[in-house]
């Protein structure tokens, strides 16, 4: 249970408690991403912004795992812990939108020996029941193995099934029950998104009621900063202890997502404004 702790504290900033954290576990579900196209020299590009922690695929740290236990003060790793097919566009179409299957990659022995601090596993709700149960399962299986390895569990409740309504994706009541589902699974940290505008409240109550830190995801790419930064505010506001966002972050020009990287550090980590980052990293 000590190095169970030890684990999680290091996912977070020694002074402030709070996390700012990269994913750049997309590729083995999307294929090649804009900001990803060469993940090793992705990840070196973004160690050097100086994030808390980042979020890979053991691929990945594989081949970096020399360049990492070379510095000084790396960044805390967390490694995907499962595949979930989606259907790429580039295959022939059939009907399905929503995940149609998944599988464990990853033994958490091996995650052990890497060096990584957690295992994060997705828990999508509003798929068919046979498939929800089979997630149930598979999540309750990773979180037993962390278990045996002090290996703390990050489980990610999202809307994406097609059992929600397009229009409920950004409830928070439902998004509420996912976390609380996470939380009675065994969860040691949740990855939530946040319910959108006029989400504040139920989002609040998400982060009070959850027992474990709570950090908030990004979602697909907006084209505007603004909208990502007021998120990000408020959700560490109502209690995120971070925020971990990807494609709102690596999918804009390196120069300008070095900047959003900084902005993001002082909102979660100084309590800076949005109107206050925006004007000195001159973004729009």
């Amino acid at each position: 249970m000590e190095k169970r702790e030890e684990r999680i504290d290091n996912l977070f900033n020694d002074e402030t408690g709070n996390s700012v954290m990269l994913p750049m576990d997309h590729g083995i579900m999307l294929g090649v991403q804009q900001g990803l196209e060469d993940p090793i020299e992705a990840l070196k590009r973004f160690v050097k912004l100086g994030p808390d922690a980042l979020l890979v695929n053991f691929g990945v740290l594989k081949q970096a795992r020399e360049y990492l236990s070379g510095l000084d003060d790396p960044p805390a790793t967390i490694l995907a812990a499962d595949f979930n097919q989606m259907w790429p566009s580039w295959k022939t179409p059939i009907d399905a939108d929503e995940i149609i299957g998944h599988c464990n990659i990853l033994d958490l022995g091996i995650a052990e020996e890497y060096g990584a601090d957690a295992v994060k596993v997705l828990l999508p709700l509003g798929l068919s029941p046979d498939l929800y149960l089979d997630y149930v399962k598979h999540v309750s299986e990773v979180v037993n193995e962390g278990e045996k390895h002090d290996m703390p569990v990050m489980i990610e409740p999202t809307t994406m099934g097609d059992y929600i309504d397009e229009e409920r994706k950004n409830d928070p009541e439902i998004i509420a029950d996912g976390c609380r589902i996470g939380l009675e699974l065994g969860a040691d940290v949740l990855k939530a998104p946040y319910p959108g505008p006029g989400g504040y409240e139920g989002f609040r109550e998400i982060c009070d009621n959850a027992n474990v830190p709570v950090v908030m995801l990004g979602g697909p790419k907006r084209d505007g900063l603004r909208g990502v930064l007021e998120s990000a505010r408020q959700g560490v506001d109502a209690g995120a202890r971070g925020t971990i966002f990807g494609r709102n972050v690596w999918q804009r020009p390196v120069e300008e997502m070095k900047r959003v990287v900084a902005s993001l550090q002082e909102i979660v980590h100084e309590g800076a404004s949005v109107d206050a980052v925006m004007e000195e990293y001159d973004l729009e």
